[in-house]
Order: structure tokens, then C-alpha cells, then sequence
């Protein structure tokens, strides 16, 4: 399990699905993150639809609300939602073995440049209230169009 200390908001949470599988991904997905674009979401699962690669889930320690445990049978995906959501909403990350050095999360920032890089691009950062569904306006045709 990595540990994430959370010092501000989260990315909505669609922002994972094409970090962790890629856009488009068949994902299920459980948590509360309500409205759909919500950035104070705590509770987070998804599961690969299509490859059966392992869940991933995030969530608030019950002890501490700033605290985000980060857990898959995946190595690699643990790391990565770990790393995505320090980056973004983190003051501070802890691996299994212990907290994660400079070297160590550049290091892990080089190996995963393709999916942080896939993530910075999400359509779903912009999301909002009055746009919730970014995906949906981007494909819009103009008025008028037939």
C-alpha cells in the first residue's frame, strides 16, 4: 500500500482511467465522487473491464481525511495512481517500504513519463460544473450543421 498525504484538490477521477488503462478504457468504477467532476471525491475504485488487469483503489483513511491509501495487486499500477495523485494533490507520498525519496519518485516520474504524460493530457481536467461532460461538447457539431 502507498500512502498519500493530501494537501489539496483531487483531479477528477476519470483523469485515472487514462492514466492507469488509457482513454476510452471499458473501466467499472465505484466511489463518490458526486457531481461526476467533483474534485473533494475520497473514495475511488476502478477495474479493468477488458484485460482483467487488477483493481485499483484509493481512499481516505478513516483516521485521518488527508491521508489516501492507494491499493492494487499491481505493482505498477499502485505506484502509478500513487504518484499521479501525490503530483497533483499531495504534500507527501509513503511506499510499502517506506517515504519516497527525491531520487526515487523522479526516478519512478522517468519510468511512467508515457501514462503522467497521457494524464496531463485527460480531456477531463476540463471539467467543471457547467461542463461536467468536456467529452461530450468536444464532439458537438455547430448549430446549423446537418
Amino acid at each position: 500500500m502507498h500512502i498519500v498525504k493530501i494537501d489539496r484538490e483531487r483531479p477528477d477521477f476519470r483523469v485515472f482511467i487514462d492514466l492507469l488503462f488509457g482513454p476510452g478504457w471499458e473501466v467499472d468504477t465505484e466511489g463518490n465522487s458526486h457531481p461526476v467532476n467533483s474534485r473533494t471525491w475520497t473514495s475511488l475504485y476502478m477495474a479493468d473491464r477488458t484485460h482483467k488487469e487488477p483493481s485499483v483503489t484509493i481512499e481516505a483513511s478513516e483516521d485521518d481525511p488527508e491521508l489516501f491509501e492507494v491499493e492494487s495487486a499491481s505493482t505498477r499500477l499502485e505506484e502509478l495512481a500513487a504518484l499521479y495523485l501525490f503530483l497533483c494533490s499531495g504534500s507527501a507520498i509513503v511506499a510499502p517500504d517506506g517515504a519516497l525519496i527525491d531520487a526515487r519518485r523522479v526516478s519512478l516520474q522517468a519510468s511512467y513519463s508515457a501514462e503522467l504524460q497521457r494524464a496531463a493530457q485527460a480531456l477531463w481536467h476540463q471539467s467543471s460544473d457547467s461542463n461536467p461532460y468536456p467529452n461530450l461538447t468536444a464532439f458537438r457539431r455547430p448549430t446549423g450543421a446537418t
